[in-house]
């Protein structure tokens, strides 16, 4: 159509400067065309509306063929974007009615586009109208139907991974992440599934093995799937070959995995379970050896010894440079509690309580009030305990 217009403008430009020239020279000239026996006589002024007339009707032929093309191969938006319109109009009310909740106007108007070409969204919102209304199953193919789309391929995946894992059928989970491609599978979505597929199929070696070369895209995420794999791995050896082998293996271990404090946490976890807290106490003494670890010092709460003067020395020495840490106030007022010097848990806790008024402080002191015979201080330390939690619970 430019093309056209070009010509147009050129062919008008040259038309009007033989009319100038005409009128110039006062004389309307002179034109003949011979062709076959065929004769035409005319002058300069007949001429140019004879090619004028001759070129808009070759526009509209043009124009007309055009039409007949797009209607013979079934466009229906040939006289204009009527249609086009209307698809995007059932689209929009189909996303409004999900955002207000009327489902099944939503599943009314998408399954009107369910055969236009949305890149694959369409599909996507069809699929949340039918999760709303319990058809899982059709959801699925919707799913199914969206990942054939390029821009919503991923995205339909992630949503049968889901679908997978909640219903734990894991290891289709598994089967899904290996149809994508690797840079797919390098998403950091998609590798945060993938480590709960494998948690979920109890495969905690491949966990590991795999979580080494997740670390940078996995974030604050990787130290709590570590030490649960690394869990669910010590857990293993300890119930097929016995405590004393896990420490054995633990020995065996790469010197940098054990210094992974993921999996320190996660070996200390699993001595504790086994009930060897003088071991547990002494890893984490060693672990800990220059200063806390958010992940490690919770553990020594759990210890339960008649006099683990170590781990109390060295929760001490940390309180005198940071006694304001309400997690090493806590930690040590656990610690001594479980040892029975309720003298030493209720001091610490009473200055943790004063700083960070947690619930599992206030539910500890009220148990060393009430061992007392303070009903009256440990009824209202309980209720301190549960207006926390309430408060906590909104919060959340």
């Amino acid at each position: 159509m430019r093309q056209l217009i070009r010509i147009f403008l050129v062919l008008l430009i040259l038309l009007i400067s033989v009319v100038i020239a005409a009128m110039i020279f006062d004389d309307s000239g002179y034109v003949m065309v011979e062709f076959n026996g065929w004769v035409a006589e005319m002058n300069v002024w007949s001429l140019c509306l004879s090619l004028i007339a001759i070129f808009v009707g070759l526009m509209l032929i043009n124009l007309l063929v055009k039409a007949s093309l797009a209607a013979a191969s079934g466009s229906k938006n040939w006289l204009g974007n009527w249609g086009s319109r209307k698809k995007q109009r059932a689209f929009t009310a189909g996303l409004i009615a999900m955002a207000e909740t009327n489902y099944l106007i939503a599943r009314d108007n998408f399954k009107k586009i369910e055969n236009e070409d949305f890149d694959g969204i369409n599909l996507l919102a069809a699929a949340d109208a039918e999760v709303q209304l319990g058809n899982l199953e059709k959801a699925k193919s919707y799913w199914s139907m969206a990942k054939t789309y390029e821009k919503s391929a991923l995205a339909a995946n992630l949503c049968l991974i889901r679908d997978a894992l909640q219903h734990y059928r894991s290891d289709e989970a598994i089967e899904v992440i290996h149809t994508l491609t690797e840079k797919q599978q390098a998403q950091t979505p998609v590798l945060r599934l993938w480590a709960q597929a494998l948690a979920q199929a109890n495969k905690w070696q491949e966990l590991k093995d795999k979580l080494k070369g997740w670390k940078k895209a996995l974030g604050d995420d990787y130290d709590v799937l570590m030490q649960q794999a690394s869990k669910g791995n010590f857990a293993e050896i300890a119930s097929k070959e016995g405590a004393e082998q896990l420490k054995q293996n633990w020995q065996s271990l790469p010197r940098a995995t054990r210094k992974d404090p993921a999996q320190q946490a996660a070996y200390t976890q699993m001595l504790i379970d086994q009930g060897m807290h003088l071991d547990a106490e002494q890893a984490l003494l060693e672990f800990q050896s220059s200063s806390p670890h958010p992940l490690l010092v919770p553990l020594f709460k759990q210890i339960k010894l008649p006099n683990p003067a170590g781990a109390i020395k060295k929760l001490e020495s940390w309180i005198k440079k940071d006694d304001l840490n309400v997690e090493l106030l806590s930690t040590l007022g656990h610690i001594a509690f479980n040892a029975n010097d309720k003298l030493l848990a209720e001091k610490a806790l009473a200055k943790a309580i004063k700083l960070g008024n947690r619930q599992e402080d206030l539910v500890l002191m009220s148990s060393i009030k009430e061992s007392q015979d303070d009903q009256k201080q440990a009824l209202t330390l309980y209720k301190q305990s549960v207006e926390t939690q309430s408060i906590q619970t909104k919060v959340k």
